[in-house]
């Protein structure tokens, strides 16, 4: 025979340690709208403000218009472990633990407090973490005073509000800590714009939902960038049940007239961090800009990304952590991504190749060649360029030999391991320098010179045009000649 004991966690104790699970504020933010989705709301309001001359400096409000709860809905939803996560739940819902709602709170906030209105009645409870550990009790506090909760006024007929006060995580104990709070909203403000992206498109088969922060509109930022033409995108593929993947090649910097737009679609950090599996559960981005583990991050595949879609039924399968910010591939889907990975990265390898190529082709008077020597590649600054042969062609021959030893120098001593670091990091980072106006003018002069004399003007123009640095500041290049632009 034994003995059954029961042991009850202390709540004090219990609560702070809930406190660490890892969530970030905006990760945190997303876990409330969360729910918000989930009660069907299509207008989601966000306050995060700092309250000048108040004992509590910073507030956060997440108020939408769902469809509300009653009293009872609502003291059940402020429980720790409110839902079973192995229950079956509509396809929609984006929940899970039943914890989402107060452990994403508690990770920033040690007062929450949720007022929800439904068939015009109000209910509001507060959790306050210093009564908690004072009292060393699960004590929920129901609230009557709705005139003393900030925001409420801004809750609709139907709906819910999400308060958060007494925001130590940010501002330290007493609001003691120094916040750069535009940053922190800015933050957020990306974050909730990527991850809930495709509700704030309103895409195919989803309602399309408002969303806003501190008064200005959310817009979804598609990592995709599928408004692009020049966005190479697969055939969606079913890799087993329930799970789909789409891969992407994004546009090469050159395709855009506007290097904001460009980073923008880089998304914080670059494209070479960001590149690889964006996962999706149920419409909800959950993880991104990873490869499990597959293959390394490249220059030559930081345009690659792979979309998956999976169900909220798939998250035991999975491994979907409480906080929705991490995964594990199930192994029939490491299988199948691991045979398409060089597939996937194939076009954005394409891109940088065929850029390479272009730069390197001799039927472009490069000034750089590239030769492959058995297993290694060699770069050298190309000796017969057209400017080089005209300037050492005015040499007398002891000064040629001079000129020949000092070109062999500059292509012996290619910084190659600089070079490699800097364009795995960031490749559209690198760039050359910028000729200033006298030599642009004088190289461009005797370039068009030496090829007119093989050439008709017409066809040097065209073999100008098809070249850097000329094609890309063409107008500079047609002022240098003394060409008016048609």
């Amino acid at each position: 025979m034994s003995d059954e004991i029961e042991l009850m966690p202390e709540p004090g104790i219990l609560i702070e340690s809930l406190r660490d699970i890892g969530y970030s504020f905006e990760s945190a933010l997303a876990d409330i709208v969360d729910n918000s989705i989930t009660a069907h709301a299509n207008d989601i309001q966000i306050y995060a403000v700092p309250i000048e001359d108040d004992d509590d400096p910073f507030k956060v409000a997440i108020i939408d218009n769902g469809e509300g709860l009653d009293r009872a809905s609502l003291l059940q939803a402020m429980k720790l472990g409110s839902t079973n996560p192995r229950e079956e739940r509509t396809m929609e819902d984006l929940g899970r633990f039943g914890l989402g709602l107060k452990t994403a709170s508690f990770s920033q906030c040690r007062k929450l407090t949720v007022v929800s209105r439904k068939d015009s009645v109000t209910s509001a409870f507060t959790w306050d973490l210093d009564v908690v550990v004072r009292e060393n009790c699960w004590t929920v506090i129901e609230r009557t005073d709705f005139g003393n909760i900030f925001a409420i006024d801004q809750l609709p007929e139907q709906g819910t509000l999400v308060l958060w006060e007494k925001v130590d995580r940010l501002t330290g104990q007493n609001g003691s800590g120094k916040v750069d709070y535009d940053r922190v909203v800015s933050d957020a403000r990306g974050h909730l714009s990527l991850v809930f992206h495709r509700f704030l498109s309103g895409e195919p088969g989803l309602a399309r939902i408002e969303m806003s922060l501190n008064g200005i509109a959310l817009e979804p930022i598609d990592p995709f960038n599928t408004g692009n033409s020049a966005t190479q995108a697969s055939p969606e593929e079913v890799v087993c049940p329930g799970v789909t993947l789409r891969s992407f090649t994004l546009p090469h910097i050159s395709a855009y007239d506007d290097k904001n737009e460009y980073d923008h679609f880089g998304l914080p950090g670059g494209y070479l961090r960001n590149q690889g599996v964006y996962l999706y559960r149920a419409k909800r981005l959950i993880i991104h800009g990873t490869w499990f583990g597959l293959t390394k991050k490249t220059a030559l595949t930081q345009l690659t990304r792979v979309k998956i879609d999976i169900g909220n039924d798939r998250d035991e399968e999975w491994k979907i952590d409480v906080k929705k910010v991490s995964a594990q591939l199930p192994e029939s889907v490491r299988k199948r991504l691991s045979n398409l990975i060089q597939t996937i990265g194939a076009p954005s390898r394409k891109v940088y190749r065929r850029r390479g190529t272009r730069l390197t082709d001799p039927n472009r008077y490069p000034v750089w060649t590239r030769a492959v020597n058995g297993d290694k590649t060699v770069y050298g600054i190309n000796a017969d360029h057209p400017i080089l042969q005209a300037f050492r062609s005015e040499l007398d021959l002891a000064e040629q030999h001079q000129f020949d030893a000092i070109v062999s120098l500059i292509s012996s001593m290619l910084p190659t391991e600089a070079l490699f670091y800097d364009i795995a990091n960031d490749a559209d980072a690198v760039s050359t320098r910028t000729m200033e106006d006298a030599e642009f003018i004088s190289n461009t002069r005797v370039f068009f010179a030496t090829l007119k004399q093989f050439q008709t003007e017409d066809e040097a123009l065209a073999t100008l045009r098809s070249m850097e640095p000329y094609s890309s500041q063409w107008s500079r290049t047609l002022n240098a000649l003394g060409i008016e632009e048609q």
